[in-house]
């Protein structure tokens, strides 16, 4: 339960519930974020770019639909399994667009969080 405050005057809102612009804020994440990540220096190569981009709007269409179906409780409970599948292969499309946009893709690759799709781009051999 959040406690209630009321202010008597708007001097007495200023002093207390305002954050003073010299403080420093505090990331909300629980790691750092590196800038020189070589992972997440964009490529030149416009075509990936692009292709990135197609990924990730297929991305957005399948979770849109995903939604709009998961919304439906018979659906969502008939095919509860299949609705995940499909979020599935939404996030692997957004993982791959990262790994596409990336300037130094093996790292990016590296970097995906599905253990599955991260193998697969990290297997050698033929293609079989």
């Amino acid at each position: 339960m959040s406690k209630v405050v009321r202010f008597r005057s708007p001097e007495q809102f200023r002093q207390l519930a305002l954050v003073p612009q010299t403080s420093e804020r505090r990331s909300i994440r629980r790691t750092a974020w590196r800038h020189e990540d070589p992972a997440l220096v964009p490529t030149d190569n416009v075509l990936w770019q692009r292709v990135a981009d197609e990924l990730e709007f297929a991305w957005r269409q399948i979770d849109v639909i995903r939604g709009n179906l998961s919304r439906d409780s018979v659906t969502a409970f008939r095919h509860g399994a299949s609705l995940q599948t499909i979020d599935g292969v939404g996030q692997a499309l957004g993982q791959l667009a990262v790994v596409l946009r990336s300037s130094s893709p093996e790292v990016a690759v590296q970097r995906v969080l599905m253990p599955d799709l991260r193998g697969r781009l990290q297997r050698t051999g033929g293609v079989g």
